[in-house]
């Protein structure tokens, strides 16, 4: 009698195990594959083989995607419009996918290249639409937005629609439509520019070559704020500037970086290089004084700064 009770019990507990193991699996959802363009495998979660996909396919929680140098592929979680599309060499994973079709937790990675997502709903209080980056994680809430992970693992995101908030664990950032945002691999979060494209992200956040002459090899003074009656806080020869960090709307004056900090200077001669958009600031624009990225170049540091006095002139020809 006891051995008839153990086994019943047994019984009961196995029963239960495969009840909760049908709940579990149940609460991860599955996704379609589509392929756009050839060149797509998924490598299957806990698995070591990649296969090769040339028309559809179902992807679940832990697969990852990966396309070639001509793959691209649409990732749809819900018919309605949530949806991704990986470009070509990139690698993306789905993380995290439960819930139904009102109420989801949605959770993904991009591990490289470029995706472009869109989410056509206003997620309820319930919902989470997030993705995970090595610099940054972003959080979406009915909106279209791109990712990009560069090799080094710096990533860099554009928004077309909607907000998109972006965070590193120490800082955060709400990113509206026609604006980007960038971080480094465990770096922080650059500012909020205006970009539509991610050549124009970088040009804004990296600046512009450039080129700036002046009459009898004079020094150029530089300011905190794009004003003749702003703060002097130094002065750079014309050589010494080979990047421009930004421009006022109306006026001729450039932001530039001198001793690790941003300054202006007004000039009539610069002649910018290829650039996909140099960053505008308002003219009664202030900077705060604070230690910016990136570094004058090596070359700029070791050049000997001619001397310079008040005198010396905004732009050759005119006096300050």
């Amino acid at each position: 009698m006891l051995r008839f009770k153990v086994k019943v019990l047994l019984a009961c507990v196995l029963v239960m195990g495969i009840a909760l193991g049908i709940v579990s699996a149940q609460s991860d959802r599955a996704a379609i594959l589509e392929v756009l363009s050839p060149g797509v495998e998924i490598l299957r979660a806990g698995t070591e083989n990649w296969i090769a996909v040339s028309v559809e396919s179902v992807v679940g929680v832990g697969d990852i995607v990966r396309t070639d140098e001509t793959g691209t592929a649409r990732v749809t979680f819900f018919a309605d419009g949530v949806d991704t599309d990986v470009l070509p060499n990139s690698q993306y994973r789905i993380d995290t996918f439960q819930g139904d079709d009102t109420s989801f937790t949605l959770r993904v990675s991009v591990l490289l290249g470029q995706t472009s997502q869109r989410l056509q709903r206003v997620l309820d209080a319930a919902s989470s639409y997030s993705i995970e980056t090595p610099g940054m994680t972003l959080a979406a809430r009915g909106t279209e937005f791109a990712v990009r992970v560069e090799d080094t693992g710096r990533s860099g995101m554009l928004v077309t629609e909607g907000v998109v908030a972006a965070d590193n664990e120490t800082e955060e950032a709400e990113v509206p439509a026609e604006f980007g945002i960038r971080a480094p691999e465990d770096g922080p979060l650059s500012d909020v520019v205006r970009a539509s494209t991610f050549d124009e992200l970088d040009s804004a956040l990296d600046g512009c070559t450039v080129s700036v002459s002046t009459a009898d090899d004079v020094s150029i003074n530089v300011r905190n704020a794009p004003s003749l009656d702003a703060e002097l806080i130094g002065y750079a020869s014309a050589p010494q500037i080979d990047l421009f960090y930004g421009r006022t709307t109306t006026t001729g004056w450039y932001r530039i970086v001198l001793d690790e900090q941003y300054g202006w200077i007004l000039s009539s001669s610069a002649e910018i290089g290829d650039c996909a958009m140099l960053r505008e600031f308002t003219d009664d624009y202030v900077e705060d004084g604070a230690s910016v990225l990136p570094q004058p170049t090596p070359e700029a540091a070791e050049e000997t700064e001619p001397a310079a006095t008040e005198e010396a002139t905004e732009e050759a020809g005119s006096g300050s």
